[in-house]
């Protein structure tokens, strides 16, 4: 008898919580990089390893075969076929050329019979990237499930205005720039007119024309509202950032939900053969080089090759290069080549002094999960945006190919892997990543099962998705303030005015008389 009250407070505790059930969830990756992807499968597998049945849609065929998980690839929709990379093309040419044709790219993924077949089944739930795929909204609408945006990348002005975030580009550095805070009044202009480009750019280059293109090969029902209606809907937003390490710390509304380092995982240790080379670096160790998985190694130009092969030759610590081929003519002794490489697992490893690295995104917070100072050296999309922003935090630096000579390369090699500042800095950034209330997998797993419990979670919705910017920040109040106080002031003048000239009316009458 003395147990019942406990036991009546836990059956009623219990009764207030909706149960826990897995949920059938499309995840529609459709076009993406391999990086995005990889992002993606963080989410998915931390969600299938909760009980939940996950189906994956990428371009990509799956590195492995896991319970709980479906892949379904859609061909012919790579965007890594599209945009050119540093040494095939400009920097502004890559963004500019995908933002024209994912209209149609959308629309070619989503016409293909595995898409199709997907609509005929029931899910609870969508997981949707955020990264110029659109028409997929009419998937969201058709199967009549809430969904969530999965963003490759940290808080910018075109993602979190589906959130209704507010937005304040007086302190928050666009990630295309480097500048410093306080900002000058140039900086906060250039800083918000690129927000504002930006979100202009994906609303009615790729969103609008995506939704047309869509309409026009009819792929999407006559009666389905606008994507922009739908888009207001949106349940949650899952950012690839982490929410300590924000810089500057900034608002952020209770549907944005920070799932960096959702990939990461401690390191395991290396292949036999693998370790076996690397313990005979000895006490100099050895540096890991990857240009990541979107850029094939061996476009390299012959000119880069020589200069990374001279210094990488003069070098006493051994060096790790991914590369596509399994030789490569004049290879230095100390150098070993890689098809594919466990990179969480060398950059865990302690004998490791320097990773030079492209500078995508995951391998940024992979090597900030470790704690390894970093070189970068981007070639692709928003990879110079990240090691600028790393350069900036003070644990590593950048060299652009541009600049890339045997001196240059040599010299930063050196400041690298020597600096004190820098590898306490990138120690103290992996300590404050994993110092979380909640691991990223469990954080993400419980907001996704949150809003299937829930039904779409609208109450977390922010009233700003429905306001305009006008609205949101009062700019129409503040001009009536304005406005008011400039009347007020002229018409007390004008009665000041008036005053005075009545009493030297009256004043001259006076003497006149």
């Amino acid at each position: 008898m003395r147990w019942w009250p406990l036991v009546l407070v836990v059956t009623v505790g219990m009764s207030r919580v909706p149960a826990v059930q897995a949920g059938r969830i499309l995840c529609l990756g459709a076009i993406s990089s391999k990086s995005h992807k990889n992002f993606f499968m963080g989410i998915v597998n931390a969600l299938a390893d909760h009980g939940n049945q996950v189906t994956m849609v990428s371009p990509y065929n799956p590195s492995k075969v896991r319970e709980n998980v479906r892949e379904v690839v859609l061909s012919g929709v790579n965007i890594e076929n599209i945009v050119p990379n540093l040494f095939t093309g400009s920097k502004v040419s890559g963004p500019w050329k995908l933002m024209q044709n994912v209209p149609k790219l959308c629309s070619d993924a989503l016409e293909q019979k595995p898409m199709q077949d997907l609509l005929k089944e029931e899910f609870d739930l969508v997981l949707l990237t955020a990264f110029m795929a659109e028409c997929f909204l009419s998937v969201v609408y058709q199967l009549k499930v809430p969904h969530i945006y999965v963003i490759p990348a940290g808080p910018m002005a075109p993602f979190t205005r589906i959130s209704g975030n507010p937005s304040f580009p007086s302190y928050v550095v666009n990630k295309l720039f480097s500048f410093t805070l306080p900002m000058s009044f140039t900086e906060r202009m250039m800083n918000t007119m690129s927000d504002v480009a930006a979100t202009a750019a994906f609303t009615h280059i790729v969103r609008d024309k995506s939704e047309s293109e869509c309409r026009h090969r009819g792929l999407c029902p006559s009666d389905m509202p606008s994507f922009a209606d739908i888009q207001q809907n949106t349940s949650l937003l899952l950012f690839n950032s982490i929410r300590t390490l924000e810089s500057p710390p900034s608002p952020a509304v209770p549907s944005m939900i920070f799932s960096g380092g959702i990939h990461t995982r401690p390191a395991q240790p290396l292949p036999k053969d693998l370790e076996e080379w690397v313990k005979g670096a000895g006490s100099d160790g050895f540096i890991f080089f990857s240009l990541g998985s979107a850029v094939k190694p061996s476009s390299l130009p012959e000119e880069y090759r020589k200069i990374l092969l001279e210094v990488f030759g003069s070098l006493k610590q051994r060096v790790l290069w991914k590369w596509d081929q399994d030789t490569m003519k004049d290879l230095p002794p100390n150098v070993r080549l890689g098809k594919w490489l466990p990179q969480q697992d060398i950059l865990g490893d302690p004998r490791l002094r320097l990773f030079i690295t492209h500078g995508g995104l995951l391998s940024t917070l992979e090597s900030m999960y470790n704690g390894i100072p970093v070189l970068g050296m981007p070639v692709f999309g928003d990879q110079e945006r990240n090691m600028r922003e790393v350069e900036r935090d003070g644990w590593g630096r950048v060299l652009t190919w541009e600049h890339l000579t045997p001196d240059t390369l040599t010299q930063n090699i050196h400041f690298v892997s020597t600096d004190q500042k820098l590898r306490q800095e990138a120690a103290r950034r992996s300590v404050i990543m994993k110092d979380q209330p909640q691991d990223a997998k469990e954080l993400t797993v419980f907001w996704v099962e949150y809003v299937m419990r829930h039904h779409g979670a609208s109450h977390l919705r922010c009233p700003a998705v429905n306001m305009s910017w006008v609205e949101v920040y009062n700019v129409d109040v503040w001009a009536t303030v304005v406005v008011v106080a400039v009347l007020m002031v002229w018409v007390i003048f004008r009665l000041l005015q008036a005053l005075y000239r009545c009493l030297c009316s009256s004043k001259d009458k006076r003497k006149l008389d």
